[in-house]
C-alpha cells in the first residue's frame, strides 16, 4: 500500500470526507498522512470546526431566529421588508 504525500490530495479527501465517507484505503492513506503532516492536521481540525459551527447555524434552533429577527425589526425600527432599503 503506498501513502500518498501530497498535502493538495489530503485537502480534497478532508473535504470529501465532510461530505461522504471515504473507503477504506483513501481513510488509511489520509489518516497516515494527518500523522505526519501537522499543517494538514490544522487543516482537518480547522475544517471540522467551520463544519461543527454551521451546522449548528442551520440546525433550525427556533429561539434564535426569532431572537434575530426581533433584534433585526428593533434596529430597522420594525419597519416591513418592502420599506427596508
Amino acid at each position: 500500500m503506498k501513502a500518498f504525500h501530497s498535502c493538495k490530495r489530503a485537502a480534497e479527501l478532508l473535504s470529501q470526507d465532510l461530505d461522504e465517507p471515504l473507503d477504506w484505503l483513501d481513510r488509511v492513506r489520509l489518516r497516515v498522512h494527518l500523522a505526519m503532516c501537522a499543517d494538514c492536521s490544522n487543516v482537518e481540525q480547522q475544517l471540522k470546526a467551520v463544519h461543527s459551527l454551521s451546522a449548528d447555524l442551520f440546525s433550525g434552533d427556533a429561539q434564535l431566529w426569532d431572537q434575530a429577527g426581533m433584534a433585526v425589526d428593533e434596529q430597522h425600527g420594525a419597519q416591513s421588508p418592502a420599506r427596508r432599503k
